[in-house]
């Protein structure tokens, strides 16, 4: 089915492979200098299919970039508080993630709270999105240390303004936009933009960061009439969902033509394989397209940038300029 429309498939792993991985070895090179072992340890907290999921892909992939990944698995928000509290204090430890919602009668911003912000590799804490309202993106005036963002929601916007600087180099060299474009359609400013989603880790932060681009961003949630939502996808320039749940699906007479698509739910927000044909550019569904270039891929690749970001601000100020200039 996908066969048919690869070309529409927005390519993660060219991402990845061109940004990534020589910021990744160059951090790689000075952790062995200083002796350093990156760390990362994963709560668990439900058998839900999508956080186990992306628990064995976490383990997986830190295994792959030479991380140590702690493993762990609780029941109860006493269980949660202990760990959490027990990582906190654990010097070996540079990142702590946990799965959410943790559905134990606590609101989460809890447990967001009570993970050290030095050890945020999520940024969920409350100081990390007070700066992202803000839209600052260091922790030092020399702009060594920088501040950590979401992962998901950081993961689709690295694929859009990265995507938006191929556009321009490639129209610097040819002199015209890929597939004769009339404009880079990968620039954010003015943009409408659906996120049907609206939670911390994904609507709220990605919202944030794309009126920090200046689109033009309509929300939607779970309290907002299906009809409304239809009525703002129907004008959207791009429409990105992470509704969990295999019930919600956006029919494709209302996708715009020549739109970008990005599908982060687990169980799929668009009607396949209809959708490719009314889009320009889509992130499908996970298991429609090859791992290594699936929108959980830059994920946990802006995850291990995160843990990198962590690791950095302990470091001293004159290996960092030397990192900068590598």
């Amino acid at each position: 089915m996908i066969e048919n429309y690869l070309n529409k498939v927005l390519n993660v792993r060219h991402l990845v492979e061109k940004y990534d991985v020589p910021a990744f070895a160059c951090n790689h090179f000075f952790y062995q200098q200083k002796n350093v072992s990156p760390c990362l340890a994963v709560i668990l907290t439900s058998d839900d299919p999508g956080s186990v999921s992306y628990t064995k892909g976490i383990k997986r992939f830190c295994a792959a970039n030479s991380v140590d990944c702690k493993d762990f698995t609780v029941s109860s928000a006493s269980q949660l508080e202990q760990i959490i509290t027990q990582l906190n204090n654990d010097d070996s430890v540079h990142g702590i993630m946990i799965m959410y919602p943790t559905g134990y009668g606590v609101k989460d911003t809890v447990f967001m709270n009570m993970v050290n912000p030095l050890k945020d590799v999520e940024g969920l804490h409350n100081s990390y999105l007070g700066y992202l309202v803000q839209y600052e993106k260091f922790r030092d005036a020399e702009q060594l240390r920088k501040l950590v963002i979401p992962p998901t929601a950081k993961g689709i916007l690295s694929i859009l303004k990265r995507y938006f600087i191929d556009f321009e180099e490639f129209f610097e060299k040819h002199g015209f936009y890929p597939e004769n474009a009339s404009c880079n359609t990968f620039d954010l400013e003015g943009k409408r933009i659906t996120v049907i989603n609206d939670s911390l880790a994904v609507g709220r932060s990605l919202a944030l960061m794309l009126l920090n681009e200046n689109a033009y961003v309509q929300i939607c949630h779970q309290y907002t009439p299906f009809e409304k939502t239809l009525e703002s996808v129907k004008l959207s320039d791009i429409v990105i969902s992470a509704v969990p749940s295999g019930k919600f699906i956006i029919p494709t007479d209302y996708v715009p033509q020549n739109s970008i698509v990005i599908d982060i739910s687990f169980e799929g927000n668009f009607d396949y394989p209809s959708v490719f044909e009314k889009c320009y550019k889509i992130a499908p569904r996970w298991d429609l397209v090859e791992k290594g270039n699936r929108i959980n891929d830059m994920t946990l690749n802006r995850l291990l940038s995160n843990l990198h970001y962590l690791i950095n601000c302990c470091l001293p100020e004159e290996t960092l300029k030397k990192m900068k200039e590598f």
